[in-house]
């Protein structure tokens, strides 16, 4: 599996997209997936995609459709329903 780009966003790109990043980031890298985690400002996120091609965008608040696979990563920051989120975020990078 080639290196994987993962665009994280959240209102502010501070630290909830940093967090949701960091937790992504740990778990692939736990999995052998190569991944280059990159936060941003929800904003921000169309600008980025056309940028940086990712190969997912996960957010903390809804974002636009950008014509790349997306996942709510609320859960990573709840508690509630982390794995569901980790396999959903999986399964894309697999494809």
């Amino acid at each position: 599996m080639s290196q994987k780009i993962i665009l994280v966003a959240c209102g502010t790109g501070g630290v909830t997209s940093k967090n949701i990043a960091m937790k992504i980031e740990k778990h692939l890298k736990k999995k052998g997936v190569d991944c280059k985690v990159i936060t941003c400002k929800v904003i921000e996120v169309r600008s980025k995609v056309k940028i940086l091609k990712p190969d997912l965008v996960a957010s903390s608040t809804p974002v636009p459709d950008v014509g790349v696979p997306r996942v709510r990563a609320t859960a990573l920051l709840t508690g509630i329903d982390v794995e569901k989120v980790y396999n959903e975020i999986y399964e894309i990078l697999s494809k």
